[in-house]
């Protein structure tokens, strides 16, 4: 990021963002299970901090994962197109390039929804002194949903299937009004643990 090239871009940094988001759950769960109140309690921040640190370890694959797949594109579209034969493969792999370009920032936001929740729990279920950092990781998340689902819908605009076009679309609207929610609720959590 911040070189004179397209990648990586913001969908890495969607990826890179939903990670940290994960990060910040899992650390405020491990911070808090000393301190647990149960051992049902103790069992939950157990669960939130593993389900944290593998969402996190699968967003940071798909930071470098969304470079590739853009890359995937540019490189189709560098294909000669002098025959007919030459411009249905060019086509086509700039098809399957765009599908590329579209499945992996749309598994950023499907990702980035589940550390939303982990966040939220983290922060309902963590240590009081740490809430801010579980929301933050609400906030992170949530970035990491809209950006993911951008970079969906501005690779599907180039694309010409439209059934795959139609439940892409569908999946990002699903993702962002959970996104929203989910946003909501940590607002109402944070206003009412932050007021005096």
């Amino acid at each position: 990021v911040s070189r004179d090239t397209p990648a990586p871009g913001g969908g890495s940094v969607a990826a890179l963002a939903g990670a940290l988001a994960a990060g910040l759950a899992s650390m405020v769960a491990n911070l808090t299970q000393k301190n647990a109140t149960s051992p049902e309690h103790h069992k939950a921040l157990l669960q939130i901090a593993g389900s944290a640190q593998a969402l996190k370890d699968k967003l940071l694959i798909a930071v470098d994962e969304d470079t590739n797949a853009f890359s995937a594109y540019m490189n189709a579209l560098k294909l000669p197109k002098q025959t007919p034969e030459e411009k249905s493969a060019r086509e086509h792999a700039m098809q399957e390039g765009l599908k590329l370009a579209v499945n992996v920032p749309l598994e950023t936001a499907r990702l980035s929804c589940q550390a939303m929740q982990i966040a939220l729990q983290a922060a309902l279920q963590g240590n009081p002194n740490s809430v801010t950092d579980a929301a933050v990781g609400t906030a992170m998340a949530f970035a990491a949903v809209q950006g993911g689902t951008w970079n969906v819908f501005i690779n599907l605009k180039g694309i010409k299937d439209p059934a795959f076009v139609q439940s892409a679309s569908e999946e990002c609207f699903r993702l962002l009004k959970e996104a929203n929610d989910l946003r909501a609720e940590a607002a109402r959590y944070m206003d009412e643990k932050l007021s005096r």
